[in-house]
């Protein structure tokens, strides 16, 4: 039976920072990607939880690329 490690958003980035203490990754990161629906987000309480195997999922696959495309320029003269 699988169950899922489920932590409240400090606690994931506590348990991913003592792994990696380098790691940029912040409460607003997270909370961005669970409201963009990257992540599946939970609430338990007051508290929003994140399934910490998820995180690891996702951030262990490749990434699309994000934002605006860049203009192709015409250097044609």
């Amino acid at each position: 039976m699988y169950l899922p490690r489920l932590r409240r958003i400090n606690d994931a980035l506590k348990e991913i920072k003592e792994y990696d203490k380098d790691s940029c990754l912040t409460y607003y990161m997270l909370e961005q990607l669970m409201e963009e629906g990257e992540l599946t987000m939970m609430k338990y309480g007051n508290a929003y939880v994140v399934n910490l195997d998820e995180v690891y999922q996702f951030f262990s696959k490749p990434q699309r690329k994000r934002g605006r495309p860049k203009k192709e320029e015409n250097n044609e003269t």
